[in-house]
This record gives structure tokens, C-alpha cells and sequence, in this order.
């Protein structure tokens, strides 16, 4: 695992820099929807400030995963939510890297749901995922109620 920084300001962010000298950036953002079921709702972003992405590396995986941990340990009662880019048409990967990440780490006191959203008239899918502790949401409460927000974004567009 890498140390990493951890700085306050407009939203936490967290980085670091890889051996291979790459920087790493880590920020969890506050989403605001006219949703009181999405109160506590945060999105994840994680990215590589220079966009070189091709070394294998075990040790990020490693410690954004121990960075989304410990943001956890400080908001149990979050909901995460991470949309996988999809700029450069490699959504589907994102989305299997991370659904391999949480695998890794999984654990009874987590859990995660994977929803694929579709915005008419556009032929692109986007993958969402949401992860929330269970001693604080149901499965089916989150599944239902992220369905409502997506056929609300849906008939808004």
C-alpha cells in the first residue's frame, strides 16, 4: 500500500504517487438531489492525474481501496456511489475492475448493487454502482429507490 495524503477543502480528497511515479487522486464529493432517501449520498472519483494507466500495480488497488475503507470508518452511514467513465468507450472494463476490486476486499458489513442506466436516443449504457453498510440500508430499499431517481432522471431529460 502507498501512503497517501489526505486533504479538506471543498470535498475530501485524497492522492498519492505510485513507484512508477505516477499520482493518484482519490475525492469523495457530497451529491445533492431533492431525494431525502439520498442524504448521505457521496460519489467516489479516482484517477491517475497524467492519464498513464498502464502499469500494473497491485498497490493502488490496495490503497484506494483502503482509502474508501477508511472513509467509511469516518461516515458509516454513507451511501457510495461510483459511475464508471465511460469518455473513451471503456465503461465495461471500469465497471469489471471494479466489481473485482470490492470482491477482493468484500465483507458481510458491505454491500453493493450494480445498476446499467440508459438514456434514450443515446447508445450509451452507463454503469452505476452503489456500496452502503448494511447496519444502515436494505438492499431492496436502495434498489427501489435508486430505480425511482433513475426514471426521474429519465423523464426529466
Amino acid at each position: 500500500m502507498y501512503q497517501y495524503i489526505s486533504e479538506e477543502g471543498l470535498y475530501p480528497l485524497f492522492y498519492f504517487t505510485t513507484k512508477h511515479g505516477l499520482q493518484y487522486f482519490v475525492s469523495f464529493q457530497k451529491m445533492n438531489f431533492e431525494n431525502a432517501f439520498f442524504n448521505k449520498l457521496y460519489s467516489i472519483d479516482f484517477y491517475e492525474a497524467n492519464n498513464q494507466k498502464f502499469f500494473n500495480d497491485p498497490s493502488i488497488e490496495i490503497t484506494i481501496t483502503s482509502i474508501i475503507n477508511e472513509y467509511f470508518k469516518d461516515n458509516p452511514d454513507i451511501i457510495l456511489n461510483y459511475v464508471c467513465d465511460s469518455v473513451d468507450f471503456k465503461q465495461d472494463f471500469r465497471q469489471k475492475l471494479f466489481d473485482k476490486w470490492y470482491h477482493n476486499i468484500k465483507s458481510d458489513e458491505f454491500s453493493k448493487v450494480n445498476f446499467q442506466y440508459h438514456i434514450p436516443n443515446e447508445k450509451m449504457i452507463y454503469h452505476l454502482s452503489f456500496i452502503f453498510k448494511t447496519d444502515f440500508y436494505k438492499m431492496d430499499n436502495i434498489i427501489d429507490e435508486v430505480n425511482l431517481q433513475l426514471e426521474a432522471f429519465t423523464s426529466y431529460k
